[in-house]
């Protein structure tokens, strides 16, 4: 990784002509920050392991390497504090095992957090260890488990996750390791872990959950899998993965990873698409400082992604080749789900070095694309510090909004020439305030690392929905609406039981275009509300059925 590392830049040396990469004009966004300060007290650990989540209430669980951080916005006052051990105290034979890696989420459906991390660094002691929280309060008790890091027994251990949620359930993803030996090197496959969600708010004994592996392109185990957190809000059945040739120089390739179906439906099945970039990314440089010690910024696997329902965003390093610096390789996948698309843009700096880059959306209206890409930047003439870009819906980029700068260069390694500088950067949506969003990086403070929270706003109101997306009919049994459709359409229908069904579009050949579910449904009065944005204009059929009986069959027309 490394020689790949030093021949690219080789190929495309640093320009260092103190020119910014990127000029206002007329149509640059602006942001605002709102909010800024220290988060959890560094513990001289590394790498700098950041996360971060935010209740509808403003309670915010925030973490870095193995403590954590609950606090209150509203009353500016700290919950609790403390470190990762405080929720294995169940488990005395971990007392002494290192944990870390921690990845903190909120459901906004549930009003409820859930914490994950790591346990142990051998596959004879490895964990994940996934705790629930029984409230709102994060304070109050929390359901813990652990799950096996060596779940296939392959002697293997797991190390860097990354979670997502959707409506029923949690998606955790790893990679396995070997022994004593580097990540770099030791790396085996990495998993899924589909896990009933409902089971850990619950308090069950064990949770209900099943473990994708062997997951390939031909022969070749994919690396680094990360989950598509939904954009405004919990998405499913279905929850899509990326992934990419991260150890590569150089590559066009994506993969987009789907598994469909809930694991109560018993018809889950995971499908891979391998997608092509009309341009390259790159593995990036390592970050400058202004002492003779480097920043890693490790390869190019995927750090973020948000999905909506036509487009999934994503971000990543990229060396930027017209300045031989990192960069940050912002993508974009349309139509994922029948026809993707997929194209990209290299956020960079003449001079800066960016890292460990994040994603969160501000948008208001299905597929509205704009968002906030947060990470960490360093300088060799100046410091380093947390940043972020605003893209909105023109997918104009705002220029670089730095949220706090370093107070001294990051030397943490006593010996070496490369220091480590990520490996996360936390960020969420607000969800009861979504033109909002809270991150959380890592600077370098007077005496040892920091980790620094803040808060920005897109605008200083926040504008309401569309109308046509704020207001939905009445309930009507059997009907499509509106109909003819632009691009959307909601489908009333009653069920006389609670039963698995399926609902596709076919064109009026008989062909199926699209299954929109495929899971069960309660009893009673059941709505749909699906995207037609994709359809092509012209007559299409949308029929209901559970086994091998048709419960339901209506035309709809598609309109432009």
């Amino acid at each position: 990784l490394l020689k790949l590392k030093q021949t690219l830049s080789l190929k495309y040396p640093r320009k260092n002509n103190g020119l910014a990469s990127k000029s206002s004009s007329s149509n640059t966004p602006e942001i605002i920050i709102e909010n800024g300060f220290q988060g959890s007290q560094y513990n001289n650990r590394v790498p700098n392991d950041n996360t971060l989540a935010i209740s509808n209430d403003g309670v915010i669980v925030s973490g870095i390497n193995s403590k954590f951080f609950f606090y209150d916005t509203n009353n500016d006052s700290i919950l609790e504090e403390g470190t990762l051990h405080s929720f294995t105290t169940g488990f005395p034979q971990f007392n002494t095992v290192s944990k870390y890696d921690p990845k903190f989420i909120y459901d906004p459906d549930e009003d409820r957090f859930i914490i994950s991390f790591l346990i142990g660094t051998a596959y004879q002691n490895s964990n994940i260890c996934v705790a629930f929280s029984s409230s709102n309060n994060p304070s109050d008790p929390w359901n813990v488990y652990l799950l096996s890091g060596n779940p296939l027994g392959t002697d293997h251990w797991t190390d860097y996750p990354a979670i997502a949620l959707s409506k029923d359930e949690l998606f955790i993803t790893g990679n396995l390791l070997a022994n004593g030996v580097s990540w770099q090197l030791g790396f085996q496959q990495s998993l899924i872990w589909q896990i009933d969600k409902y089971d850990g708010y619950n308090g069950e004994t064990s949770l209900d959950m099943q473990i994708w592996s062997d997951i390939k392109d031909d022969s070749i185990y994919i690396r680094n899998l990360h989950p598509a957190r939904g954009a405004r809000g919990l998405r499913g059945p279905n929850q899509f993965l990326l992934s990419n040739k991260n150890f590569s120089a150089e590559s066009d390739t994506v993969y987009l990873i789907e598994v469909t179906n809930t694991l109560n439906s018993g018809l889950a099945s995971l499908n891979l698409t391998r997608l092509s970039l009309p341009d390259h990314y790159f593995l990036s440089p390592n970050g400058k400082q202004s002492i003779n010690k480097e920043l890693s910024t490790n390869d190019s696997r995927m750090l973020g992604a948000v999905i909506d329902d036509n487009w999934i965003q994503y971000v990543h390093h990229s060396m930027d080749t017209t300045y031989g610096t990192a960069g940050i390789y912002h993508g974009i996948i349309e139509n994922y789900s029948s026809a993707p698309e997929i194209n990209g843009t290299i956020l960079s700096d003449s001079i800066m070095d960016y890292g460990y880059p994040n994603i969160a959306s501000t948008g208001i209206n299905p597929n509205e694309k704009e968002c906030i890409i947060g990470f960490n930047y360093t300088s060799a003439i100046d410091t380093n510090g947390v940043a972020c870009y605003y893209m909105d819906n023109l997918n104009n980029y705002s220029e670089r909004t730095q949220l706090k700068n370093g107070d001294a260069p990051i030397n943490s390694f006593v010996n070496g020439q490369i220091d480590r500088w990520g490996d996360y950067f936390g960020i969420q949506r607000w969800y009861s305030n979504p033109c909002k969003v809270w991150m959380s990086g890592m600077y370098g403070g007077l005496t040892s690392n920091a980790s620094w929270i803040s808060s920005v706003a897109v605008s200083d109101t926040c504008r309401n929905p569309d109308p046509i997306i704020s207001i939905e009919p009445p309930f009507i049994d059997g009907t499509l609406y509106p109909n003819p459709s632009i691009d959307w359409m909601i489908y009333d229908f009653t069920l006389e039981e609670t039963q698995m069904i399926s609902i596709s579009i076919y064109d009026t050949q008989g062909k199926l275009v699209k299954t929109l579910y495929n899971d069960q449904a309660s009893s009673g009065e059941n709505r749909l509300s699906f995207n037609t944005y994709y359809l092509e204009q012209g007559l299409y059929i949308i029929q209901i059925s559970s086994q091998n009986e048709v419960l339901s069959t209506k035309k709809f027309m598609k309109g432009f």
